[in-house]
């Protein structure tokens, strides 16, 4: 395999591991937000989620709204880190593609 063929293989890698955990953190958001009851999916979602989420637990306090609606500071604040860390690393490859 090539270099330019590894490096963009690498940067491929990256993206889709951002992805999924931009998925399970935004899911966990929502579930949060929304107050969503304890059923089998929500504790597979707070399981899997719990190793992205522990760096940031209790760094904010989680804002709550009328009516329950609890939106969780610090996991919105874990989804940016991992996303700006995301970024940097795919631009990192990116430029050694070159």
């Amino acid at each position: 395999m090539k270099k330019n063929a590894k490096q963009s293989f690498l940067g491929r890698v990256i993206n889709i591991v951002l992805s999924i955990v931009q998925i399970i953190i935004a899911l966990y958001i929502v579930i949060k937000l929304f107050g969503a009851s304890n059923v089998p999916f929500v504790q597979w979602l707070n399981r899997i989620s719990q190793p992205l989420l522990h760096p940031f637990e209790g760094m904010f306090n989680p804002v709550t709204f009328s009516k329950g609606y609890t939106l969780d500071l610090s996991a919105v604040f874990a989804l940016i880190v991992y996303s700006v860390i995301g970024y940097i690393l795919i631009k990192l490859v990116s430029m050694l593609n070159r």
